[in-house]
């Protein structure tokens, strides 16, 4: 019997589906049909008339949310990659090279540790608050880092406004979910991962300017007026259903000791990674210790999943082949996208002796195809209904990309630079978009908000592990053989400041640990080959599946691999953008909209 997968249209809150959304509410203004509204028991009509004279007013509502969210996701994804061409000047100004890959690893550590509480907490206190309570956050962690006097403080405020991040991002990409249906889906998700793939990766470009021509801290201050307007569209524009209860209710329902397990292995993973082979040896107790701490842990939330009645991380959802290969691969690629974005301008600048600002320059190429290519995996999903040859093929790509970065050293010329990375960025861009998709097509509705977090929440975690692994490499390698053939001295500067490498090593030695940052970026390029060749791997295991709109009913077919099923998609949604929608005054609706219209 063929396993059929379930396609959800919408995410369930209180046990009553939420469908899409205003899109569907334009169309039936636009076809001047009275449309039933699904409220779990009764059916609802919209006055034709004044739909049609709210149709501006639908529109309207309809663009500055997806603008908002766009803003906010801008941000959140632009401050992960921001400083990346920073890091050399900040270390230097502190004189703390050694730590201050913190300084990117505190953002990446709470913005992914803290992905799956935002997204199962939005099921609880509703999206819009959780989306506003995040972009509040990070706009005041933005600013402590703009003001910091300290490189302790710095990483503190990262950690801060990486909390911020995490709300936004998972808030986003849940929301858009509910304003599109499932078979419109991958053309709006193509565009979003867009902004978000050039945001990670203008980062550094924007970073670089700011650093070499304002100050580094106009890196978090940038975040200050941006997120300000973005805060005022969604308060006054998005309206999503408040779930029924009060606020204690509410608060009994979340599941702490899975929160608090997730957090605890996420940052022990996390600390081991950055203390081995850096600050302490990998066979010191500093790194053992968090390592057999994260592994327990990890058991403990599994027992832990299983007792609750709102477990954080469904175990239903690790029982889903398609889940669990999506996840898999998310984590791989997390890795290899953010080791590229770190350590291609250190190449950059320390190899090729190029300014913070053209390091960032020269990943334009990578930025233009990744957006490209995601857009074009969108629209391919929306128009075609096939998700699964995608992450396979942008795997690929990424694989043969890396693998070509192990030719760079001093002398490859631009062109072939340039060739290589463009490999790379398509097929980025085919994984940004495709994964999400699979994710949220491979699940249940009512698991739609915790799959989407999780599937950022691995993507990011690999993606600090891969730059926690990446500055391994990188330190290691240059204590252990630089030593060997320069003065110690001159050894402990090149490691605490990679701005003393063109800036003040003496011209004698300047050719030998050129050499030397060749061979330990060359080793990165061959640990991230064989990380995303797994990936690879892993992505071969994702269902065959299709979604596909019927053209006679409104309903979406879901093949699985020859199987199919089709699922309801004609009840409208419950979310309310304006609180002019246009509902006739007889009109019963459900709890949740008549608190969101309140």
């Amino acid at each position: 019997m063929q396993e059929t997968e379930v396609v959800p249209n919408s995410i369930e809150t209180e046990d009553k589906s939420r469908s899409t959304v205003l899109l569907d509410h334009l169309d039936t203004i636009n076809s001047n049909e009275i449309s039933p509204v699904d409220n779990g028991s009764e059916k609802t009509t919209v006055d034709v008339d004044n739909a049609s004279e709210k149709e501006p007013e639908a529109k309207k509502s309809l663009i500055l949310t997806f603008v908002g969210l766009q803003i906010t996701l801008f941000i959140a994804a632009l401050d992960s990659t921001i400083v990346s061409t920073a890091l050399p000047r900040i270390g230097s100004e502190f004189n703390q090279m050694t730590i201050v890959s913190w300084v990117a690893t505190a953002y990446i550590l709470t913005f992914d540790a803290f992905q799956p509480l935002f997204a199962k907490f939005s099921d609880i206190f509703g999206r819009k608050w959780v989306l506003i309570f995040g972009t509040c956050i990070f706009i005041i962690g933005s600013l402590l880092c703009g003001v910091a006097n300290s490189m302790i403080m710095l990483i503190i405020s990262r950690a801060i406004a990486g909390i911020g991040g995490a709300g936004i991002f998972s808030m986003v990409f849940v929301i858009m979910s509910e304003l599109v249906p499932l078979e419109k889906r991958g053309a709006y998700q193509g565009v979003v991962n867009a902004v978000f793939a050039l945001s990670s990766v203008f980062g550094p470009l924007i970073g670089g300017s700011f650093t070499d021509y304002v100050t580094w801290r106009w890196n978090f201050y940038i975040n200050l007026p941006i997120g300000a307007v973005a805060l005022a569209i969604l308060f006054f524009f998005l309206h999503t259903p408040v779930p029924k209860g009060n606020f204690k209710d509410k608060l009994k329902r979340i599941d702490y000791a899975g929160t608090l397990t997730v957090l605890a292995f996420a940052t022990l993973f996390l600390l081991a990674m950055n203390f081995g082979g850096q600050t302490f040896p990998w066979k010191s107790a500093a790194v053992i210790v968090p390592l057999v701490l994260t592994g327990l842990l990890v058991g403990l939330l599994i027992f832990v999943e299983t007792k609750v009645a709102e477990p954080l991380m469904p175990p239903r959802l690790f029982r889903n082949q398609s889940v669990v290969s999506v996840l898999s691969t998310n984590w791989f690629f997390g890795m290899t996208f953010f080791s590229m974005v770190y350590y291609l301008p250190i190449y950059f600048q320390v190899v090729k002796e190029d300014s913070a600002m053209w390091s960032g320059i020269r990943l334009i190429p990578m930025e233009m195809l990744i957006a490209a290519f995601a857009t074009f995996a969108g629209i391919f999903i929306s128009k075609v209904g096939l998700y699964k040859p995608l992450p396979p093929m942008g795997m690929a790509l990424l694989t043969i990309s890396v693998g070509l970065l192990c030719l760079f050293d001093e002398n490859t010329p631009f062109s072939a630079i340039y060739g290589y990375t463009v490999i790379g960025g398509a097929g980025l861009g085919l994984m940004f978009s495709s994964a999400i998709i699979a994710l949220q097509a491979s699940s249940e509705p009512r698991d739609i908000a915790v799959v989407t977090g999780l599937g950022n929440f691995s993507r990011i975690l690999g993606g600090a592990l891969g730059v926690a692994v990446s500055s391994a490499i990188l330190n290691s390698s240059l204590a252990k053989d630089l030593p060997l053939v320069i003065p110690q001295e001159i050894v402990q500067k090149v490691l605490d400041s990679s701005d003393y490498v063109r800036h003040g090593c003496p011209p004698e030695y300047v050719p030998i640990v050129i050499e030397n940052y060749v061979e330990a970026l060359r080793l990165i390029w061959y640990v991230m080959t064989g990380m995303c060749g797994t990936g690879f791997f892993c992505s071969l295991f994702i269902k065959n599946g299709s979604v596909l709109k019927s053209k006679t009913s409104d309903e979406v077919v879901v093949n699985n691999e020859g199987g199919h099923e089709k699922v309801d998609m004609s009840a409208k949604s419950d979310i309310v953008f304006d609180s002019q929608t246009p509902v006739q005054e007889n009109t019963t609706l459900p709890e949740t909209t008549k608190t969101a219209q309140a």
